[in-house]
């Protein structure tokens, strides 16, 4: 016979005697006093990802390829978030450009708890099209997203072993899921989702499981946040289309559909999550 419990006094809660002194929900989103750097925190995913985690109260370092750019973001979200905010510039595809970043953040902080592997870039030689996609395209596309990112979580991990706790997030894309329906561009001039981004970021998310086998013994979790499309500005008949394809019947909302899961997985209430790739796109991916 199944033992009830009183899930409403918690009297005899299933998992033993409450304590009323355990840690409250709310508590387990608070980032205070933990340091977080957010890669191309300048802008568009970013700038809204830097802004949830200072919301949750952590301090920041921000990066961009732009230094007065990542100057004047961290002088409003110091103003409104009441957070420390270190401003920093980063060339991806500089080895020693992150390697400075990383000991600028370490040096300024004294640790690293949080990386938002964010930064990514493109190359205006790719086509969108399989036939005629020129190599040097491709390999710049793989240096600013995989390689890049890979440094990152190189640089992050000499410091979150030796603390034995941090949390990477590596921001991927449900492009690399499955394979894109291209009727969606028509009528457009945007150019299609180019095949070097769906690589890189397919390995990215490769390397985020291996990461996290490879981390977790020294309590360092490594999850992936796959988004899908984001309305910024596109041509109409896009967003109707892509609209149409996703469970809820839009696109995501710049500045509001991606802070809340980076900040949640950046935190104590992921704390058992690790090796995850976490779809953010309406039900993009998994709608036929």
């Amino acid at each position: 016979m199944s033992r009830k419990y009183s899930y409403l006094t918690l009297q005899n809660p299933p998992w033993g005697s409450y304590d009323a002194n355990m840690k409250k929900i709310p508590s387990f989103f608070d980032l205070t006093g933990r340091v977080a750097l957010v890669t191309g925190g300048g802008q568009n995913f970013g700038l809204e990802i830097a802004t949830g985690l200072a919301e949750a109260g952590a301090d920041l370092a921000i990066t961009s390829r732009e230094l007065d750019k990542a100057q004047r973001v961290a002088a409003a979200l110091k103003k409104q978030f009441k957070v420390r905010v270190l401003p920093l510039t980063m060339n991806l595809f500089d080895e020693s450009s992150i390697q400075a970043v990383f000991a600028d953040v370490v040096r300024h902080y004294g640790r690293l708890d949080i990386l938002v592997n964010n930064a990514g870039g493109h190359s205006k030689g790719v086509t969108g099209r399989l036939d005629t996609e020129p190599l040097d395209g491709f390999q710049q596309y793989l240096t600013a997203n995989l390689a890049g990112p890979f440094l990152c979580m190189r640089e992050a991990s000499k410091w979150m072993m030796k603390q034995k706790s941090g949390s990477i997030i590596n921001i991927a894309s449900v492009s690399s899921l499955l394979g894109r329906d291209r009727r969606v561009y028509a009528g457009t001039a945007m150019t299609p989702n180019p095949f070097p981004y769906t690589a890189a970021k397919a390995g990215l998310i490769g390397l985020t499981y291996d990461a996290a086998a490879y981390l977790g013994k020294y309590g360092v979790r490594v999850n992936a946040v796959s988004p899908g499309g984001f309305e910024r500005g596109q041509p109409p008949s896009f967003i109707k289309a892509y609209a149409e394809r996703t469970m809820l019947g839009r696109m995501g909302r710049d500045g509001k559909d991606l802070r809340g899961v980076v900040t949640f997985l950046a935190g104590d209430a992921a704390a058992y999550v690790t090796g995850h790739n976490l779809y953010v796109d309406g039900g993009f991916s998994r709608f036929k």
